[in-house]
C-alpha cells in the first residue's frame, strides 16, 4: 500500500490522536462554492437590468430570525430579498425589492431627489436582532432603517434616518450629527447602533439607538478626537477610509480599516472614549504601518469584516479578490497568518475566474444560522455561498479481538468529507493509506501479543477522527 504524504503525516505526528469530534465543521482553504446568486452558475460573472441579477453588489445580510437573505445590487440603486430557501439555489428570484418601485427600475433615487424611498450606491447593510434592516446610502450620506424588514412589501419608506436631520437632505458633513459617505454599520447587543464614516476616517457610535429619533447626535467617535475632525491617520487612533464594521459576541468593534490596510480590533467598544487607541491590528504588525501585499498575513483595501460566532473573523480583501478567515482572531498576535483562503487556491495566488473557487473583488459577507458564508463578489456580479466542510468521522466494523493469523483485515466506514483514511501498527512508522474511503478496508501484518492498530480519518483542511483498536496475535 502506498503511504501518506510527509505533510499530512507531520500533522499527526504532531497533533497525535485527538478525541473523535473534536474539531467542528469549518471552512477549507480553496474549497468551492456551493450556490450562486446572480448568475445562472458558478463560472458566470455578466450583469443586466434583470431581476435576479446585479450590478456590483456591496454586501449581503441575513435576518437572523426569518433566515431571509438581503442583497444590496449597488449599482441598480436597490436591495433585493430572497426567502431563505431561494437564497441556496443557484440564480433564484428575488422576493421584493427595496429602493426601486419595481423590479425593472434601476434608476439612482429613482430618477429624483432622495426621498424616504429611495437608495444611491449603498455599501455595508446589516439586519439585527429585531429584523430591523440598517443601509448605508453612502451616495446619499445617510444610514436608513426599515422596521420588519423580511416582511415588507416592494418600495417601501425607510422608518429611520441618521447623519442626515431628515429624508430629504443629503449634503455631506463632519459634525456630531452628520456623515460624509457612511460605509459600514453594526448594532450591538447593548442596542448601539456603529457607523463607519469612510470620508470622516471615523466611526460613530449611537447608543440606544432604539430610542433615538431621525437625525440624533453620536454619543462617541473612534478614529477622531472629537466629532469636527475628520483627519487621515495610520496610528493606533486613527483611521485612513474606514468601509466595514462588525461587533462579535463579547463587545468587541472590528473595523476594515481600508485605505490603511488592515483590520482593527477595539475591546469593551462600548465603554471607550472619544478618540481611544485601537487593542490590535490585522493585515499589519503595527499599528504605525499600513503596507499591502499577498500574503497569509497581508491585505489589499479590505473592504469587509465580519466577526462570526466561533471568534473567527472573516476579512473581504477586495485587491486581492479573496476571503481570509482568522479563527481566535481576537486572541492571536497583531499581524498574524489567516487560518484559510476562500476564493483564491492559496495565499499568494491572485488568478482571474468566475468559478466555483475563484472570486473577483470581494466585499462585505454574512453567515446564517446553519454557519453558511455569503460573500458579495462584487467583481463578479455575484452572491457566493459557501458551506463549511463537514467533519470526518469513523467507524471501525472489525470487531475481533483476536488472530491466529499473521494478517489481520480491517473494514470500516467513515462519514463528512474525508479526503483518505491512514493506518499503522504500532505508536510509530508510517501512517498507509487504507483502500476506499466512505467504506475502506486494509490488511495488517500483526507480530506476536498485543498489536495496537491506529486508524485515522482526514478530512480536506486537516481535519481528523482516529480510532486505535487493540488485537492480540495468539
Amino acid at each position: 500500500m502506498r503511504t501518506i504524504t510527509p505533510l499530512v503525516l507531520l500533522l499527526l505526528l504532531l497533533i497525535g490522536c485527538p478525541s473523535p469530534g473534536a474539531r467542528a465543521d469549518q471552512f477549507v482553504t480553496g474549497q468551492a462554492a456551493a450556490s450562486v446568486l446572480g448568475q445562472a452558475d458558478l463560472n458566470s460573472g455578466s450583469t443586466a437590468n434583470a431581476p435576479n441579477q446585479f450590478l456590483n453588489p456591496e454586501s449581503v445580510a441575513i435576518d437572523p430570525v426569518t433566515g431571509k437573505v438581503f442583497v444590496a445590487d449597488s449599482a441598480h440603486f436597490r436591495i433585493l430579498r430572497f426567502s431563505g430557501t431561494a437564497a441556496l439555489a443557484n440564480g433564484s428570484f428575488p422576493e421584493a425589492v427595496i429602493g426601486q418601485p419595481n423590479f425593472s427600475s434601476t434608476l439612482q433615487n429613482q430618477g429624483g431627489p432622495a426621498g424616504q424611498n429611495t437608495l444611491n450606491f449603498m455599501y455595508q447593510i446589516t439586519v439585527d436582532s429585531n429584523g430591523r434592516l440598517w443601509v448605508c446610502d453612502s451616495g446619499n450620506n445617510r444610514v436608513l432603517c426599515f422596521v420588519a424588514a423580511s416582511f415588507l412589501g416592494n418600495n417601501p419608506p425607510a422608518d429611520y434616518v441618521f447623519g442626515q436631520p431628515d429624508f430629504t437632505t443629503v449634503s455631506p458633513g463632519t459634525t456630531i450629527a452628520k456623515t460624509d459617505y457612511p460605509a459600514g454599520v453594526a448594532v450591538g447587543p447593548d442596542d448601539s447602533l456603529w457607523v463607519a464614516d469612510a470620508d470622516g476616517n471615523r466611526v460613530l457610535r449611537f447608543a440606544d439607538i432604539s430610542t433615538k429619533s431621525n437625525g440624533a447626535n453620536a454619543d462617541r467617535v473612534l478614529g477622531q478626537v472629537s466629532f469636527l475632525t475628520d483627519f487621515s491617520a495610520t496610528t493606533a487612533t486613527g483611521m485612513n477610509s474606514p468601509f466595514s464594521l462588525s461587533i462579535d459576541s463579547a463587545g468587541r468593534l472590528w473595523v476594515a480599516d481600508t485605505g490603511n490596510h488592515r483590520i482593527l480590533r477595539f475591546d469593551n467598544a462600548a465603554s471607550l472614549p472619544n478618540g481611544s487607541p485601537a487593542s490590535g491590528v490585522l493585515g499589519q504588525t503595527l499599528l504605525t504601518t499600513s503596507s499591502s501585499g499577498t500574503s497569509a498575513n497581508q491585505f489589499l483595501d479590505p473592504y469587509g469584516v465580519l466577526a462570526g460566532p466561533d471568534g473567527t473573523v472573516y476579512v473581504g480583501d477586495w485587491g486581492n479578490e479573496r476571503v481570509m478567515g482568522f479563527r481566535n482572531a481576537a486572541v492571536v498576535g497583531d499581524g498574524a497568518s489567516a487560518n484559510f483562503v476562500l476564493g483564491k487556491p492559496d495565499f499568494n495566488t491572485n488568478i482571474g475566474g468566475p468559478s466555483a473557487t475563484l472570486t473577483g473583488g470581494v466585499v462585505n459577507l454574512a453567515l446564517s444560522a446553519a454557519g453558511e458564508l455569503f460573500v458579495a463578489d462584487y467583481g463578479f456580479h455575484r452572491v457566493v455561498r459557501f458551506s463549511p466542510v463537514k467533519s470526518p468521522t469513523l467507524d471501525v466494523l472489525t470487531r475481533r479481538k483476536t488472530s491466529t493469523a499473521p494478517e489481520f483485515t480491517v473494514i470500516g466506514t467513515a462519514g463528512g468529507e474525508v479526503t483518505s483514511v491512514v493506518w499503522r501498527v504500532g505508536a510509530t512508522g508510517p501512517f498507509k493509506t487504507a483502500s476506499g474511503t466512505t467504506s475502506w478496508n486494509f490488511k495488517a501484518r500483526l507480530k506476536r501479543g498485543k498489536s495496537l492498530i491506529t486508524v485515522v480519518a482526514i478530512g480536506p483542511g486537516g481535519e481528523s477522527a482516529p480510532r486505535v483498536l487493540t488485537v492480540t496475535r495468539k
